[in-house]
């Protein structure tokens, strides 16, 4: 790969070694493919151009390339000369060269990439959704991840340099979050590194979760409660533990007609709503706007949700107010426990009055674990109130399941924080109750509905999953007289 004058149309060719796919598939998933995708069972991603296996295709790169230069420094139209190209996996070549992210672009099509980690002279390293932390067969040079570096950065109109090494910003074409620490002085000149986060193009549901056991039926289900009475949800566990993921699943269970904002410092959160204001911090230029700035606002408009990306500093007492004036809340924070997450609350710089702690009552903790010779997912649901943080629901490892606490009779009647949603929707215990059953069926009935028409739960959609869940409940509380 390179962006100068001298031009490479580098090819991504297939190892010819010993190694066994326990997954094989295209890119794109349908239609006539540009690139070959193995996942080994030795976790790597081997990923390659369809051209290498054709030699005349792969003639015909070299005889693009000789011409590729003299179009760069001629006066022919690189638009024109490449509207001549008639196959679409030669042109793709060459797009991804002068227009594109170079032999990353596979990364960014592969919809079940959803980090990509590149430094010099080491395999690119990934995160996939199904198979966990992966390494590929690409190894790019200190040259070319630099002009990659610098790319994306062009790309969003974000300053990058030796002055400026430190740079974090969304890439346009494909909304991807990128991080980079550039070399400079502040890496001893030796530091390097791009980091890519992207945004899946459809969303997993929560129906998806449970299919994973990811979430148990029930645990979904009282979560759904919490989400639709605008009980303030934390999610909370380490890096690249599914929090972001899992806090997407549960904006799909807001009530569709209901006004949401959504205050981020990089678009994530994806709502299926009609009246979704989506807003983002500004960290440079003159006039910088802060998580602070965003809540504040969110807080003066007839808002039912403020959904706040991750908790981090001070803005977390304007969240803390909105809180107060009975706006749902759904947010991330970085801690290994609820314990540790309400102590951070009360610690500098963030500071929340202890008094809304009381307010904070339902945590879930995100778990990646190895199992099955793969990354999985099990995330928990505590409850914090009376001073005491207890389980909800947990993770059996012999089982391998989500189970709820046995101390824990029925969720509605015996949390105390629920005579809250008793007090503020004016509803009884037992309705509660009833409509706690309604969407445990609900999520079962869905659930095996969707799984016999689409084994890989990717239907029904992330957008389409809200109406139908809402429609079945309306249905189902009617018939029972709710």
């Amino acid at each position: 790969m390179s962006y100068g004058i001298e031009v490479k149309l580098r090819l991504l060719e297939k190892p010819w070694g010993d190694y066994k796919c326990i997954q094989e598939y295209t890119l794109p998933r349908s239609g006539d493919p540009l690139y070959y995708v193995c996942i080994t069972s030795s976790n790597q991603y081997v990923v390659y151009d369809s051209v290498v296996v054709d030699p005349g295709l792969v003639k015909k790169v070299a005889e693009l390339e000789d011409m590729f230069y003299d179009v760069l420094v001629g006066e022919e139209s690189f638009v024109d000369w490449l509207e001549k190209i008639e196959n679409p996996k030669l042109r793709h070549i060459v797009e991804r060269q002068l227009v594109g992210y170079g032999v990353l672009e596979p990364f960014f099509m592969d919809p079940d990439v959803v980090n990509v980690h590149v430094m010099p002279d080491r395999p690119l390293h990934i995160i996939h959704r199904v198979y966990g932390r992966l390494q590929s067969n690409i190894v790019l040079s200190v040259e070319e991840v630099k002009e990659l570096a610098l790319r994306l950065a062009a790309a969003a109109g974000k300053p990058l340099s030796e002055a400026l090494p430190l740079a974090s910003f969304v890439e346009p074409r494909y909304e991807a979050r990128v991080s980079v620490v550039y070399s400079s002085d502040v890496t001893m000149r030796k530091g390097l590194t791009v980091d890519i986060r992207k945004l899946p193009e459809n969303p997993w549901t929560v129906l998806k979760l449970i299919h994973l056991g990811t979430l148990s039926i029930e645990e979904a289900a009282f979560l759904w409660l919490m989400v639709k009475y605008k009980v303030p949800v934390i999610i909370v566990g380490e890096l690249m533990s599914g929090k972001t993921t899992l806090a997407t699943a549960l904006l799909a269970l807001i009530p569709p007609g209901s006004r949401v904002l959504t205050a981020e410092d990089a678009p994530e959160f994806r709502i299926p709503v009609t009246y979704w204001t989506r807003t983002v911090t500004r960290e440079f230029g003159e006039y910088k706007v802060t998580y602070f700035d965003l809540i504040k606002t969110g807080v003066r408009l007839s808002l039912d949700y403020i959904i706040v990306g991750e908790i981090r500093g001070e803005e977390a007492r304007e969240w803390a107010h909105a809180i107060l004036l009975g706006h749902g809340a759904i947010t991330t924070f970085h801690a290994e426990s609820p314990e540790s997450a309400l102590l951070r609350l009360v610690s500098p710089p963030i500071s929340v009055d202890p008094r809304v702690l009381s307010m904070l009552n339902v945590f879930v903790k995100t778990n990646a674990l190895e199992r099955y010779g793969k990354r999985v997912f099990r995330h928990e649901v505590y409850i914090a109130e009376e001073g005491a943080v207890k389980p909800l629901f947990t993770y059996d490892p012999e089982r391998d399941a989500i189970i709820r606490n046995p101390e824990v009779s029925d969720p509605i009647r015996d949390l105390k924080f629920i005579d809250r949603i008793v007090l503020a929707h004016r509803v009884t215990k037992d309705q509660l109750s009833r409509e706690y059953k309604a969407m445990i069926k609900v999520l079962e009935e869905t659930y095996w509905e969707s799984l016999s028409k689409d084994p890989t739960l990717e239907t029904p959609s992330y957008k389409e999953l809200p109406e139908i869940l809402y429609k079945k409940l309306e249905e189902k509380l009617r018939s029972e007289g709710i």
